[in-house]
């Protein structure tokens, strides 16, 4: 058998999962618009995607954290059915009833599948690498996505230029990485399952590549936070709610983007009479007459326009996984994240009220890519407020849920005004919007450094005791009395600790600390350590 070290599988999994779902997703949208489908007809099959989504992520996130089957199954048979949905593009030729109804279809199945890619390979690094390593690893992860998509990119330009107008074969990609994924996800070790959920937030014992060895595995599960406490936090409702505004901003900005530079749809050149080239011509033509309106050179300026985000968000994902593993903190990042937004907005506004050309548009993505480079820091956040609670991935789902619901009622709604009152208009709402999940986000979401070391559980015992107490003092002795009754027995220790009212300096030097574990190639002996 071919040796294959644990990182280099991990990376090369990444690599090969980065434009499944989403990337693909961008290109069929363009081609279904290129087919003659109204923004309306082709924002309802991302709807009909967005409902079965939602209606799932809660789920999906639960049966992750539940689950006593291998994770490793789960991601690669997601990444196979995602695979397989990207064919159908070889039986859609119109925009007829019947071509809707299997795209509706198809693409809603695909969304069961997709459901499954991000909490289940969130889950198999964390049970691989363990809490201490676990930034560390989504890091490179987010690095070797997005080189991932820029390969994936340039074979779709390449594919799309050298084909036409046999665009279709583009779609045969996601197959080839979906089989690259489930080869070498096979090496990565299935590490402890309980700390793929957010359990045991101290490594006893490393192997001698540095992964997690479970040393629990004839222990008894421990005891889950309750779904309410989890998802009544106060620092997760805040997360999800600038979430929330975040993607109600972003619901129409991609499709505006996409639709001007393919220069498809309602205000397209072709359905405007401002412009027709000698590749229209040729497509239509090919076609046989049908309102085939996606010009040779759509899919390429696409691909270009990405891997300018791409090459951002590397050299931005580096640059805030370097800072925060000196320990910086995720807060400074997250706003950072949310501001960027509305400046793009404001730039692809400018651009079409100049009438700048695809260039000028394309540029607007380097501004773009660096949401993505920032963002990544929400996942470090979760991480930090909710390990000990054994829901890590539920909540992930929940706040997936939340903003998959305002995708879907917004998306409908943006398209609506798209196609009725111009790009001008839906950006200009969409700026309006834009600039409230900055505000959220710098004046009630807190700093989450050295939040990580402190149990969930605990946390919330000590909230509830303090409750308790105050209701007790208040004159509530029969509610107070019977709270202390449930939570009695160490009741002082428990109050006196505190446990996560510690001064920033604190958070940094614990943060420091654990920054120190050393990376996969250690070995196991130096990786045997206990949070401060």
């Amino acid at each position: 058998m071919v040796f294959i070290s644990t990182i280099t599988a991990f990376l090369m999994t990444a690599f090969s999962l980065a434009e499944l779902g989403d990337g693909f997703g961008m290109f069929f949208d363009m081609y279904l618009l290129g087919l003659g489908w109204s923004e309306t007809s082709v924002i309802v099959s991302g709807i009909l995607r967005g409902i079965v989504d939602f209606s799932l992520k809660g789920i999906v996130g639960d049966i992750i954290d539940k689950t006593t089957h291998d994770r490793r199954v789960f991601l690669g048979g997601a990444a196979l059915a995602v695979a397989l949905s990207s064919c159908m593009v070889f039986v859609v030729n119109g925009a007829d009833d019947i071509d809707k109804a299997i795209v509706y279809i198809v693409r809603s199945l695909e969304s069961i599948a997709l459901s499954f890619l991000g909490p289940a390979f969130q889950a198999v690094t964390l049970a691989a690498f363990g809490p201490e390593l676990f930034d560390k690893m989504q890091v490179q992860r987010e690095l070797v996505s997005h080189a991932g998509s820029i390969v994936s990119a340039a074979l779709s330009a390449v594919v799309a230029w050298y084909m036409y107008p046999n665009i279709q074969v583009l779609f045969l990609l996601p197959a080839v990485f979906a089989v690259s994924a489930i080869y070498f996800v096979r090496y990565i070790p299935r590490g402890d399952p309980l700390m793929g959920r957010g359990f045991h937030g101290t490594t006893e014992k490393r192997d001698e590549q540095g992964c997690v060895v479970d040393t629990h595995k004839d222990e008894p599960e421990p005891e889950a936070a309750s779904y309410w406490d989890v998802f009544s936090d106060r620092r997760i409702l805040w997360l999800t709610v600038a979430d929330v505004f975040h993607v109600l901003a972003e619901a129409n900005v991609g499709l505006v983007f996409n639709e001007t530079l393919a220069d498809v749809g309602t205000y397209s050149s072709a359905n405007t009479g401002e412009v027709y080239d000698d590749d229209l011509a040729e497509y239509m033509e090919y076609q046989n007459g049908d309102d085939a309106v996606m010009s040779r050179n759509a899919i390429p300026l696409l691909a270009t326009a990405g891997s300018a985000a791409q090459v951002v968000m590397i050299a931005g994902t580096f640059l805030v996984g370097y800072l925060t593993e000196k320990g910086w903190g995720r807060k400074p990042f997250y706003v950072a994240h949310l501001c960027v937004h509305p400046v793009r907005v404001a730039l692809l506004l400018l651009c079409l009220y100049t009438n700048a050309g695809s260039a000028w548009l394309v540029s607007t993505e380097f501004v773009g890519g660096l949401t993505g480079a920032f963002g990544i820091v929400n996942a470090f956040m979760r991480a930090d407020i909710l390990f000990g609670s054994g829901r890590f991935n539920v909540v992930d789902g929940f706040q997936a849920t939340i903003r998959g619901i305002a995708a879907t009622s917004s998306s409908y709604i943006g398209a609506y005004i798209l196609q009725n009152n111009g790009p001008m208009t839906a950006l200009s709402i969409s700026f309006c919007i834009a600039i409230i999940p900055p505000i959220i986000g710098a004046v009630f979401v807190p700093e989450t450094l050295g939040m990580r070391q402190v149990d969930f559980n605990e946390e919330k015992k000590e909230e509830k005791i303090q409750l308790a107490l105050s209701r007790e003092e208040d004159g509530d002795e029969g509610l107070g009395g019977r709270l202390l009754s449930m939570l009695s027995g160490d009741y002082e220790d428990t109050a006196a600790a505190s446990p996560r009212n510690t001064s920033e300096q604190s958070a940094h030097e614990n943060y420091t600390e654990l920054s120190n574990i050393p990376s996969s190639g250690s070995g196991s002996q130096g990786s045997n350590r206990e949070l401060v």
